[in-house]
Parts: C-alpha cells; sequence; structure tokens
C-alpha cells in the first residue's frame, strides 16, 4: 500500500473518529501505546516526540472543547497523522530497522510544519492552561 494511499485511508478514518469523543479519547491512548513502543526502537520516532504529544494535547483540547481556534480541516489532518502512526500497515513497515519508522516521522514533521501559526497560536494558549492539557489526563 503507498504512503499517499494509506494516509488518504486514515483521513477517511479521522471523518469518522472526529465525531465520537470515545474513539477520539481511544485514538490518543492507542498513539501513546504505540509511541512508548516504537520508541524504544527508533531514534527517529523519539525525535518527534515534542510535535507528537502537542498533536495528542491538541486533539484532547479540541475534542473537549477547551480550544477550537484551529481549523475543522486541519484537525482532520492531525487525527489522521494519528491514526497514521498508530497503524501497523503504512509503506514502510515498521519491523525493518531503522527505516521502517522514518516514514511515520515524516509524516509527523510535515504536518507540524504545515500547521505552523496555529500550533504555535495553540502552544501559547496552552502555557496559559497547562492544567487543561495535561498529557496523563
Amino acid at each position: 500500500m503507498s504512503k499517499k494511499l494509506s494516509y488518504k485511508n486514515a483521513l477517511k478514518r479521522a471523518t469518522e473518529i472526529m465525531r465520537d469523543k470515545q474513539l477520539v479519547t481511544r485514538l490518543i491512548h492507542d498513539t501513546k501505546d504505540t509511541f512508548q513502543s516504537k520508541a524504544k526502537t527508533s531514534e527517529k520516532i523519539q525525535a518527534v516526540k515534542f510535535q507528537l504529544f502537542t498533536f495528542i494535547r491538541l486533539v484532547r483540547a479540541y475534542i473537549k472543547g477547551y480550544y477550537r481556534e484551529v481549523s475543522v480541516k486541519n484537525m482532520l489532518y492531525t487525527v489522521g497523522v494519528l491514526i497514521y502512526f498508530v497503524t501497523p500497515t503504512d509503506i514502510v513497515p515498521d519491523f525493518l530497522p531503522v527505516g521502517g519508522f522514518v516514514d511515520d516521522a515524516a509524516l509527523i514533521i510535515w504536518l507540524y510544519k504545515q500547521l505552523g501559526d496555529e500550533v504555535k497560536q495553540f502552544l501559547e494558549w496552552e502555557s496559559k492552561h497547562k492544567q487543561i492539557t495535561s498529557i496523563n489526563e
């Protein structure tokens, strides 16, 4: 399955998941678990921890209604990236050493850059409301 097709499928699923708070909560939990697992074997994934966990906190704040200053389109992209990250079938199988996580890390970095100002605004908002967006919630 090509990376583009796999991410397109993740975007389709993102629309469904965004409609159900329980599914979003499960996705956040799965993303954290997947990160813990992948980070043990991949420096590439460890390198994008800040960006990935920023996305997790953004999605949580959005779903709970605390923060809505991000476009719906960009929220779908963000949820799509989280789905892609937790999905074991992507362009480079994760069981391959080193290369298996490059596509995950590249997609996370790409989206973080694409969201640019919206991420900066969220981080500024979050710094004033840190108790709301705790990653351990």
